[in-house]
């Protein structure tokens, strides 16, 4: 049975007061979120030696407010990058902000992540949480109204599952995802190099040197961008690879196999001893390093240092209005936008 509460976590900028909500497990494990960004704050899974708080996070709001890094927010309304923050839709222009050098990251200069969502628990299911916002038209230079409705549910089995919902008044690009940045070690652990990590890709996307990809899908095979079969990421992160010097590591979309709910990757952190497993419905996610992590200073008071926190982030195909061969990112008028991720963890905590 999950049990959720909720406590003040700050006043925004803006006046709002944000709150923290936790849904806690039956064996103790939890989920927090926040009202500002409808951001993972912290996922704190018990194990065998005691609670590990797997995702970096800030302590108070101010510092979600000042700092970049998205940690654990919600991404849109499109996540990733747009080359040269310049698409074309129903014969129009639109010009949006270009905040990642010449190119649009992550919905702009003030993305989902800097923005209000109202979060109320399910009246019927104590272990989900209803995150809403509405993005109006114009909002970042995006044409259409949009209403976002993002699903965070925390079962007794340790699976978070995250499902988006979107509807616009007009076609609209759309590309939902969450930006959480997991260390299995512990949030405090400062590197992830040591986990292990399975993706479920036989191709990757390629970039240029600014990150973006080029339109052209390149084999993994015999390449360090090869994680069918089980490995660590430090193992060839420094390679001499073209790949790897652009993005100062992995910074890469995945095509991963099959279609519908499916398992994509799986990672696990020999010092804990916790796994997680993830599952989804996208056709692509972005392996993250954490490469440009700025030292920015965490819960625990420790540096949030490159490397020291990884992103799954399942997407749509970055770049895909410039990339006609991608998947569409388009959402018609009046259609629902529907995906969903499960990040299920293990840690062989005993009954």
């Amino acid at each position: 049975m999950i049990t959720t509460t909720r406590r003040p976590f700050g006043i925004s900028g803006d006046g709002r007061t944000i709150y923290a909500y936790t849904m806690t497990n039956r064996h103790g494990s939890s989920v927090t979120v926040i009202n500002y960004g409808a951001a993972i704050t912290s996922i704190v899974i018990q194990t065998a030696k005691g609670p590990v708080d797997v995702a970096l996070g800030y302590r108070t709001l101010k510092e979600y407010e000042a700092n970049d890094g998205y940690l654990g927010a919600c991404i849109g309304r499109v996540a990733n990058r747009i080359g040269g923050a310049h698409f074309q839709l129903n014969g129009a222009s639109y010009q949006l902000a270009a905040n990642d050098g010449a190119n649009h990251l992550h919905g702009g200069t003030r993305g989902f992540d800097k923005h209000y969502f109202q979060i109320s628990p399910d009246e019927k299911d104590p272990g989900c949480l209803h995150a809403v916002r509405i993005s109006e038209n114009g909002e970042e230079h995006y044409p259409g109204t949009l209403k976002v409705q993002v699903d965070y549910t925390w079962d007794d089995e340790h699976c978070l599952c995250i499902t988006y919902r979107g509807q616009s008044d007009a076609d609209t690009p759309v590309n939902l995802t969450n930006h959480t940045y997991f260390n299995l070690s512990g949030e405090n652990s400062k590197t992830i190099l040591d986990h292990e990590l399975t993706i479920h890709a036989r191709y990757f996307t390629e970039n240029d040197a600014h990150c973006l990809p080029t339109g052209r899908i390149l084999p993994v095979e015999r390449t360090p961008f090869d994680f069918r079969q089980t490995k660590a990421i430090g193992r060839d992160i420094n390679d001499d690879h073209p790949q790897l010097r652009f993005g100062r590591g992995y910074d890469h979309n995945f095509i991963i196999e099959g279609s519908g709910m499916r398992p994509i990757a799986r990672a696990y952190a020999p010092k804990t001893g916790i796994g997680m497993t993830v599952h989804s419905d996208m056709p692509g996610v972005q392996f993250y390093s954490g490469n440009s992590l700025t030292g920015q200073t965490g819960k625990s008071g420790i540096p949030y240092n490159p490397r020291s926190g990884f992103c799954l982030e399942t997407q749509y195909y970055p770049n895909a209005l410039a990339c006609p061969d991608f998947p569409s990112i388009i959402l018609k008028k009046g259609q629902h936008y529907c995906h969903q991720t499960i990040y299920a963890f293990d840690s062989g905590q005993t009954e």
